[in-house]
């Protein structure tokens, strides 16, 4: 019990430093309103939302998990950015992470921080850092981002740069964190575990390199089977590999894919699918996650508030919501989803329903 405690404070201690630095007035009371309606009139409010501000990326990473998807025409502009981030306030979330492709490639990102932040979001950016110098930097502090995660894939240059198909890309998301740590700015290394890096012990490597340079912490998550990893079966990882990954966790440093799914599952589970989370994609589709292309209604069309209550009562979740691992690492799932080709996507829900109710 009292390991058990230590895990947790350890864990709360990691959480503030984080995640809940320099919390504004707005803040606190989105906080409140969150726990308010989550916690005590047990109302399924999410979290956090991920809204993909664009699809386009100077990479062409070979585990991108949102290959699939393209770079569609007619993202939200800014007027419709910040009425869905009226919506996202409105639903009662307490956070919200500007995703992509890669967000800073949209001149108006710092604009949606702050607009964001006045509605009492906290903000989180998930970037390659090739356009986060020292500038960029100044402009995010000024913006109030709350916390950066920026991607690393490998603590070797060469591997970095070979699995993200752009040279110089190490060098610039090394620049990109010390940027960040310089300004007291909560910075995080985002990757995903794999067979190699397990095996070779890059991702020991990885993560003292991230000690190194200063990072708040490393983000890994399990190697996901969509976009360009979407037939390769041979990156799932077994249990001797799950093993050896759990084995890296430290409670005040290092955790699995999602910092409340950690706490609650040690990073077992998905936050999406235990709608924990929304995600918008850049054109206004809402879906449980980036890597599960299914839509439940778009933003252009229907209220988000409208979308999220019906995801709620949805008989997907109630099939899908227990699952130990992400969604897309389900063979029988994914070809029901591919069935045909699914040329467009993300798949219309219920569309989907009718492929997954068939023997």
């Amino acid at each position: 019990m009292k390991n058990n405690l230590f895990v947790y404070a350890r864990q709360f201690s990691f959480g503030l430093r984080v995640f809940f630095r320099r919390l504004s007035v707005k803040n606190v009371r989105q906080i409140a309103v969150f726990i308010f309606r989550r916690y005590l009139l047990s109302a399924p409010v999410p979290f956090s939302a991920v809204y993909a501000v664009t699809y386009k990326c100077q990479c062409r990473c070979v585990h991108c998990s949102v290959a699939d998807y393209g770079v569609p025409a007619g993202e939200l502009d800014t007027a419709e950015a910040m009425e869905l981030i009226d919506s996202v306030a409105g639903v009662g979330a307490v956070k919200i992470t500007f995703f992509g492709g890669e967000p800073l490639v949209r001149e108006d990102l710092c604009d949606l921080m702050v607009y964001a932040g006045r509605k009492g979001l906290r903000t989180s950016l998930d970037t390659n850092g090739l356009l986060l110098d020292k500038g960029m930097a100044a402009r995010l502090r000024a913006a109030g981002i709350g916390n950066v995660n920026v991607s690393l894939d490998s603590a070797d240059p060469s591997v970095h740069d070979s699995l993200r198909m752009r040279k110089g890309c190490f060098d610039a998301a090394v620049g990109a964190i010390k940027s960040c740590v310089a300004l007291d700015i909560p910075c995080l290394v985002s990757t995903y575990a794999s067979k190699r890096s397990l095996s070779d012990g890059d991702m020991v490597k990885l993560i003292a390199l991230a000690r190194s340079l200063g990072a708040s912490g490393v983000k890994i998550l399990f190697p996901i089977l969509s976009g360009n990893w979407r037939k390769n079966e041979s990156e799932r990882l077994d249990s001797e590999e799950e093993k050896r990954l759990l084995a890296l966790m430290d409670p005040s440093y290092v955790y699995l894919e999602d910092a409340l799914q950690m706490v609650k599952s040690r990073g077992k589970g998905c936050s999406a699918m235990e709608r924990n989370l929304l995600y918008i994609s850049p054109t206004g589709d809402v879906q449980p996650c980036p890597a599960i292309p299914v839509s439940f209604g778009n933003v252009r069309r229907r209220p988000l508030a409208e979308i999220a209550a019906s995801m709620v009562a949805h008989p997907f979740f109630a099939k899908y919501g227990k699952c130990s691992m992400c969604l897309m690492n389900d063979t029988g799932f994914r070809e029901k989803l591919f069935a045909g080709g699914a040329a467009k996507l993300p798949v219309d829900i219920e569309a989907l329903s009718l492929s997954l109710d068939k023997k």
